[in-house]
């Protein structure tokens, strides 16, 4: 039953490439484009693939990586294929930014709906994995970059949000320093200067990566109008402390993860404050001193 299955879903597949090399075949026009290939929508995938849901949406990951690398792909094609997989399963994570990609970078119709798919599925991928830091990640990119439009209020908007998506992405484990640079030089511009100097501080606090600190250092004096080595010393100070209480509270998660879910909660933690959010208007305090209002929400 299972071989049967398995041959009924590959057939499926093959059936849209035989289409377009038909159509290909008969009009002898290599410059025209190929039909789309078949792609079940979202609301019919689970029924079209009767159940085996991870083993078509594999079948379809080979199909959708083998048509971006054709020479006809269409950003239509790769938007439907890439979106029928994340359906049928939701913890395919490759498929989030390869699909992403691949239907910004199709050779025909990419426009501007097209990079809102792109925006969406991303956004899908970070519902799935919220500690990945690479969807937001790009689809910020997709806000600061492929989206385009003359009318000034839309494309602050979207620089807004795409700073937003660039600055959460900063904060999520093993986050490169370069989004956090970059969304502070972007908040400048967009006059948000104090939330760009506190990011690179709380950045500052937390990154383990020693090449991007001096990097972070010297925006930070830009911004703050101090030197580098004020800055240094105080932040230095600070992560120390901070360093002390998450080894202390929670040693066995990342520090950015430990800024997120905080220290342990007591023997009379209640359980309604996880639907309430009661008991979680405050967060750690790096210096250890005083409690600070919690970040605003990014999405």
């Amino acid at each position: 039953m299972r071989l049967t299955v398995v041959a009924l879903l590959v057939a499926m597949i093959a059936l849209a490439a035989a289409r377009g090399a038909r159509h290909l075949a008969t009009t002898g026009d290599r410059e025209q484009s190929l039909d789309v290939p078949y792609a079940p929508s979202p609301a019919a995938a689970p029924i079209v693939t009767l159940g085996y849901r991870e083993l078509a949406a594999d079948l379809l990951f080979v199909r959708l990586i083998g048509y971006f690398g054709s020479e006809q792909n269409t950003a239509q094609g790769l938007a439907a294929i890439a979106e029928a997989i994340a359906t049928l399963d939701p913890h395919f994570r490759r498929v989030y930014e390869v699909g992403a990609l691949a239907m910004s970078a199709a050779r025909t119709g990419v426009d501007q709906s097209i990079h809102l798919r792109a925006i969406a599925l991303l956004e899908a991928g970070g519902r799935a994995y919220p500690a990945h830091w690479k969807f937001p990640s790009l689809a910020g990119q997709i806000y600061l970059v492929d989206l385009q439009t003359e009318d000034p209020v839309q494309r602050r908007a979207w620089d807004e949000k795409g700073t937003r998506l660039l600055e959460a992405a900063a904060r999520k484990p093993n986050a490169p320093a370069v989004d956090a640079l970059t969304a502070s030089f972007l908040q400048t511009k967009l006059g948000q200067h104090e939330r760009a100097v506190n990011g690179l501080r709380e950045l500052l606090l937390i990154t383990n990566d020693h090449a991007a600190r001096q990097r972070i250092l010297d925006q930070l004096a830009k911004l703050s109008e101090q030197s580098t080595d004020a800055i240094a010393t105080e932040l230095l100070i600070a992560r120390l402390r901070f360093e002390r209480r998450w080894k202390l509270e929670r040693p066995a998660v990342p520090p950015s993860f430990y800024i997120l879910v905080g220290p342990p909660h007591g023997p009379r933690f209640d359980l309604g404050d996880l639907a309430t959010g009661g008991g979680r208007d405050r967060i750690i305090d790096p210096l250890g001193e005083t409690a600070e209002p919690a970040f605003e929400p990014l999405d």
